[in-house]
């Protein structure tokens, strides 16, 4: 559950208005509160930053898309929680997408990020309604086009499969402009 990442040198936020959009790999690790085990988590993420937005800091919009989780073994297990899910409202088909949630203030002058972030699946009465929750930490590095996004996102779930286990997926990516 824990994690470490570092700027080696300073940043120079260029541009210094417009947007510009970051993508790149997502890896993760899951476990369980109320059960054992370890599984793995792989996916894509991008990230757009508007420079000139909200008067209180960047804006930052941002997902995690084609999440795949796999078992200690190595086997996919995605098809077991979309069924879990499916169990719960047959529209569940797929695993949600991780969305950061949208506002000023989650990046600073010095490049720093945090926000919150989460996914949303239709529950039992066909209502949408929250599936994970979490928190986006990250440092924006470099300069111009040689910028990049590093970043840990830490994100709690009921787990479909199982009553009363809490999963925790926390994971890490890479971004490139």
């Amino acid at each position: 559950g824990g994690f470490v990442f570092s700027r080696g040198t300073g940043v120079t936020i260029n541009p210094a208005d417009g947007q510009a959009t970051y993508s790149g790999d997502y890896a993760a690790l899951r476990d369980f509160q109320g059960n054992g085990g370890l599984e793995y988590v792989t996916g894509d993420v991008t990230m757009d930053i508007d420079f000139s937005d909200f008067n209180d800091g960047y804006g930052i919009k941002g997902q995690v898309t084609n999440r795949q989780i796999f078992d200690a073994a190595g086997n996919n297990i995605t098809g077991d929680i979309i069924a879990a899910l499916t169990d719960i409202h047959p529209s569940n088909t797929a695993l949600p997408v991780l969305r950061f949630t949208i506002g000023p203030g989650v990046m600073d002058v010095n490049g720093e990020i945090n926000g919150t972030l989460g996914s949303t699946m239709v529950k039992e009465n066909g209502a949408l309604g929250d599936y994970e929750k979490g928190k986006y930490y990250a440092v924006l590095s470099g300069a111009g086009a040689d910028q990049e996004v590093v970043g840990v996102i830490v994100v709690t779930s009921e787990d479909p499969r199982y009553e009363n286990v809490t999963a925790r997926e926390t994971g890490g990516f890479i971004l490139y402009r």
